[in-house]
């Protein structure tokens, strides 16, 4: 058993007050579609990030729209009349796959062998609580978190006029910061279940048709943004072991997926006067695209040793299926 499952096993709900962060992976065959956990993902190459330090944590505000609704009775921190939490600094690298289902392959995002990035983290923003919930309630614990991650370009193949081969640039732009939130408590018999979501627009540049480069301009991009919503959970400590499928956890890491991203249309393709909208809106945009993570451990500078970050922050190696 690796250091990483140990730490993973150990990790219960009550502690794991935020999830980390995005990128994608499909754990497993990319066009396959299957759910993330249903074969056993094993390391293809495990590399060393060399990095044992944070970038600065996001600073902004959670977004309303992502967080739940509170239960009556539940009490909110910090109070009105407190001042924010300071700054919790985090990081994390997460790795793998985005699966493009007009495209039928999955292109690597963070490769970790060619300069992955850090997925920077403000950790517990807000807390909710109901201890002594009211007949008919259940007890409720919930810990919302930032996070920000402007991930590298990745490359892609696809077909253009239903034939032409086509390589291209694809770029996720952040618009805005991540909002995080866990919530459930192993006490309670609850899984942990986390959510992280915000809004990237997905960017097309360096085009090039059977070899040929083709002039997309620079603004050749989605018409609104991509809505990300990555989830992962815990559930090992249940009565019968849960679902059976490869936990998450914020301090341990592991999958995190997005199973039906929809990808909107392409707006700003092209030069000269020549519409290439309609193109890329074909070959790229519609529902049942994935977003699917393996997130590394994560390091907390300001938290006692082990904080995850010596001798370096664990990078994680791009999954695959067994055969």
């Amino acid at each position: 058993m690796t250091d990483a499952v140990r730490r993973r096993r150990a990790v219960r709900p009550a502690a794991v007050l935020v999830a980390a962060l995005l990128a994608g992976a499909v754990a497993g065959a990319p066009s396959s579609g299957a759910a993330p956990g249903t074969a056993a993902a094993v390391a293809a190459e495990q590399h060393h990030s060399g990095v044992n330090t944070c970038p600065d944590p996001p600073i902004g505000e959670l977004d309303p729209a992502r967080l739940p609704p509170v239960p009556a009775g539940a009490m909110v921190l910090p109070l009105p009349d407190m001042d924010p939490f300071p700054p919790t600094p985090a990081c994390a690298f997460a790795v793998g796959y985005a699966n493009v289902h007009k495209l039928g392959q999955a292109s690597v995002v963070n490769d970790p062998g060619n300069h992955p990035v850090l997925a920077g983290l403000n950790m517990t923003r807000r807390f909710v609580t109901l201890w002594d919930p009211e007949p008919g309630q259940q007890p409720y614990f919930e810990a919302d978190s930032l996070g920000y991650l402007k991930l590298p370009p990745s490359d892609t193949t696809f077909l253009t006029f239903g034939f032409m081969p086509t390589t291209a640039k694809m770029e996720l732009v952040p618009q805005g910061l991540l909002t995080i939130v866990a919530t459930g408590n192993s006490d309670w018999d609850q899984p942990a279940e986390f959510t992280i979501a915000g809004y990237q627009s997905l960017r097309i540049y360096d085009v090039k048709v059977n070899g040929t480069p083709l002039d997309v301009g620079p603004n050749c991009r989605t018409v609104r943004p991509v809505d990300l919503q990555l989830k992962g959970r815990q559930d090992d400590y249940l009565p019968g072991g849960g679902d059976g499928k490869p936990d998450y956890t914020l301090q341990g890491g592991g999958p995190l997926s997005q199973r039906d991203l929809v990808i909107p249309p392409f707006s700003g393709c092209g030069t000269g006067g020549e519409d290439l909208d309609p193109l890329f809106t074909a070959a790229v945009s519609g529902p049942g695209n994935t977003l699917n993570l393996i997130q590394g451990a994560i390091c907390t500078p300001t938290s006692d040793q082990p904080n995850g970050c010596e001798p370096e922050i664990e990078l994680p190696a791009l999954p695959h299926r067994r055969s």
